[in-house]
This record gives C-alpha cells, structure tokens and sequence, in this order.
C-alpha cells in the first residue's frame, strides 16, 4: 500500500493494523519483516504529515501595544 496515495488517519489506521499484527503470535518471520517495512514507509509519511501541519498552524498573539499578531504554533509549550 503506497503511503503517499492515502489520507494521514488511514495511514494511521494501518500503522495500528501493523503494530496488532505484529504482536501476535500469528505472524511469522518473514510476514513480519514485510509489515516492518511497511510500518517504516507509513510512519515516514506520517511524520511528514504532521510536520507540514505544524508549520502551517498559526496562532494569534497580542502584543504589549493592543495588536495581535499571527505567529508559528510553539509546540514546547504545550
């Protein structure tokens, strides 16, 4: 399944399907390398998902002198 192809929550939901798989005791060596690799290319994508997000939350500020401002999100600080 190609990651770039699909929505970050779909993305998400296979990850979770991945990480279910993989920790049972039905999934054999050479399954679970395959799911590994998946898992590797889908948080990947997921990743840069979140970091495009980021970078286009903005938020609003207000100033000492009465004006808001719009400024980048400050994840540390939350």
């Amino acid at each position: 399944m190609a990651a770039k192809k699909q929505s970050f929550e779909k993305a998400l939901a296979r990850l979770e399907e991945i990480a279910q798989a993989m920790e049972s005791d039905e999934t054999g060596l050479e399954e679970s390398v395959k799911l590994y690799k998946e898992g590797i290319e889908i948080s990947v994508f997921c990743a840069e998902k979140l970091n495009k997000a980021q970078q286009e939350v903005t938020e609003l500020k207000k100033t000492a002198d009465g004006i808001f401002k719009t400024v980048a999100f400050d994840t540390e600080n939350y």
